[in-house]
C-alpha cells in the first residue's frame, strides 16, 4: 500500500514540474515490464528448486505465521519434523484443501527448509510454463516488427 503511495505523490510531483504524460506512461509501462519479469524470474527460480526436491509423505500440520515473512502458511510434518510451505496457504476452504485426516506428498527442498505441497506445485508449474511461453511470444512479436 505504501508504494501506490509513493507513486501516486511521484506522478504528482512529476505533473506539477510539467513532466510530458507520455513520459508518466512510458515509465508506467516500463514498470509493469519490471513486475512481470521479476514474477518470471522468482517462478523460474522455485521452479527449479522444486525439481530438485525430494518427494515426501507428509500429513498436514496446521496454519501458522511463516518463519521469513507476514503470512500464514500451511506447515507438514515429516518424519516427527514440521516444515512450512513455500507459498502462503490459500485463504478460503481451508478445511478442503488442507486435510490432516490423510496423508499426502510433498516436496522438500534440498537444504530442507520448506516443503512444495500440491498448490505450491501447481503455481510453480504452471508460472513457469506460461512466463517462458510468454517471453517466446514478445520475442517472436518483437523480431518480426
Amino acid at each position: 500500500m505504501e508504494i501506490l503511495l509513493i507513486l501516486a505523490v511521484i506522478v504528482v510531483l512529476c505533473l506539477v514540474l510539467g513532466v510530458p504524460k507520455i513520459y508518466l506512461v512510458g515509465a508506467a509501462i516500463a514498470l509493469i515490464g519490471l513486475a512481470y519479469a521479476a514474477t518470471i524470474i522468482m517462478l523460474s527460480v522455485f521452479f527449479v528448486i522444486m525439481i530438485t526436491s525430494r518427494k515426501h509423505e507428509a500429513v498436514f500440520s496446521h496454519i501458522d505465521k511463516s518463519p521469513k515473512s507476514r503470512f500464514n502458511v500451511a506447515w507438514y510434518k515429516i518424519d516427527g519434523e514440521v516444515y512450512p510451505n513455500i507459498f502462503p496457504e490459500e485463504g478460503f476452504m481451508q478445511d478442503k484443501f488442507y486435510r490432516s485426516d490423510k496423508p499426502c506428498h510433498v516436496l522438500l527442498s534440498r537444504n530442507k527448509k520448506f516443503v512444495f505441497d500440491k498448490f505450491s506445485f501447481t503455481t510453480c508449474t504452471l508460472g513457469f510454463i506460461l512466463g517462458v511461453g510468454t517471453v517466446i511470444a514478445a520475442a517472436i512479436i518483437l523480431t518480426r516488427m
